[in-house]
């Protein structure tokens, strides 16, 4: 298990505290060093006071304050004057600290035991002054361990404040998404319910909106999964009666009435066919785009396709089918779906409608539209819409289990597109297509 958001939160806060702690001790390496150059700094201009390159250095003390001195003379152009006869080899000239730069950043002191500072003389000559300053780097030692325990001291209450109230406003950032997670728990297919966002950090929000659309989707698909079933389950209840009814008779009888058992089986058949064709398009609806969408159809050969399968039956019962179609006009959906629901109206206008069949497509710049339109008395405006739900027929005793035009509609709005009712001195389809991207 992967550690949980709280902890690393708390780790890498922990670990900016401790960081800030050195960064402070690190800040704070050299100071030592700083007071003993400016200690040595105070006394060395009380010692050259009054001193000038043509004073007699043995004026000079050879100890003060407990420390040993010794000294180097430069003129006011960098050459040594003389030195200590104590020295080997006179002190390196330091420049004045009037002449160092302000750096925001530098390398940390190490004056050892001796420390040598510059002294400015009033003609313009430098006096280097090195002093072995054992009391005071003892005095300064002592000064700063008890300030770093006194700082320790300190520093370790205010550690554990700084935890708990790190962890406590951990807590208090996560609580909200510690409901949400509680409240997911309590998602099932009886309870489906979005989760809260009210409260929740703005950098999980978008999850959470995620989340909620994701659950939207699924209690969609579910709820039309519950629907389909029980419509089939009532659509197909009369014919699986009836069906067996005939069965139960031509057990009876010695020539059974074949036709009618034959007729009863393909109404079953496609019944179930055109149940599972819409539980397929129900799959896509609200849950992305399916493989009708991103694929690309020539939509002048299918409609071309679709009459021509339908041709022979126009034939057969005396109707004239009237194509015209705008060449090489492409749209968004798969062949084989945009296929069945331009054959579902055309089967409509054929069942149901009267007088010839027009298929008209047009395309423009702004839609692309193929009208199906006979000579029939149409649909009322009221019940048009109501036409293109499940199972919705004009006329009970009509043939047919009423999904044609349900199917079509949810092909056509899986690929961008829709089906609808149009005014027309007949009865017009006209279903709308989106252009390829």
């Amino acid at each position: 298990m992967g550690i949980s958001l709280e902890r690393r939160t708390l780790i890498c806060l922990t670990l900016a505290f401790a960081a800030g702690a050195g960064a402070l001790a690190l800040s704070l390496y050299d100071t030592r060093d700083h007071l003993r150059r400016t200690t040595v700094a105070i006394q060395a201009r009380e010692i050259a006071e009054g001193f000038t390159m043509q004073s007699d250095p043995a004026s000079l003390p050879r100890t003060y304050a407990g420390g040993e001195l010794s000294y180097t003379l430069y003129s006011p152009s960098g050459e040594v004057l003389w030195f200590s006869d104590d020295l080997k080899r006179p002190r390196r000239l330091r420049p004045h600290p009037d002449q160092v730069p302000q750096r925001p950043f530098s390398w940390p002191l190490h004056s050892g035991e001796v420390v040598n500072v510059p002294t400015r003389l009033s003609d313009g000559a430098t006096l280097m002054v090195a002093k072995r300053d054992l009391l005071e780097r003892q005095a300064i030692g002592v000064l700063l361990q008890a300030k770093l325990l006194q700082s320790l001291a300190m520093l370790i209450p205010i550690g554990l404040l700084a935890l708990g109230l790190i962890y406590w406003m951990m807590r208090w950032t996560l609580r909200p998404v510690q409901e949400a997670a509680r409240f997911a728990q309590g998602i099932s297919p009886q309870h489906v319910q979005p989760i809260p966002t009210t409260g929740l950090p703005r950098e999980i929000r978008p999850l959470a909106d995620a989340v909620n659309m994701a659950v939207d989707n699924l209690a969609q698909a579910l709820a039309n999964e519950k629907r389909l079933v029980a419509d089939a389950a009532h659509e197909l209840r009369t014919p699986l009666t009836v069906l067996d009814l005939r069965l139960q008779k031509a057990r009876a009888e010695a020539a059974p009435d074949w036709p009618s058992i034959d007729a009863d089986l393909s109404t079953l058949r496609q019944i179930t066919g055109q149940l599972l064709l819409l539980a397929r398009q129900d799959q896509h609806t609200g849950i992305g785009e399916g493989t009708s969408t991103a694929a690309s159809t020539h939509l002048s050969r299918t409609v071309r396709e679709a009459a021509a399968a339908l041709l022979p039956l126009f034939e057969a019962q005396g109707r004239e089918l009237r194509v015209h179609i705008a060449d090489a006009v492409h749209c968004q959906g798969e062949a084989s779906l945009l296929r069945t629901a331009i054959g579902n109206v055309l089967e409509n206008a054929l069942h149901h409608g009267r007088g010839p069949v027009s298929l008209i497509l047009a395309a423009s710049t702004e839609a692309i539209r193929l009208t199906v339109e006979d000579q029939g008395a149409g649909v009322p405006g009221a019940l048009q819409d109501s036409m293109f739900m499940r199972f919705q027929k004009g006329s009970q005793g009509s043939r047919g289990a009423g999904l044609g035009l349900a199917i079509t509609r949810q092909i056509l709005r899986n690929a961008g597109g829709d089906a609808r009712f149009v005014s027309s001195s007949g009865c017009a389809v006209e279903l709308s297509f989106r252009a390829p991207a």
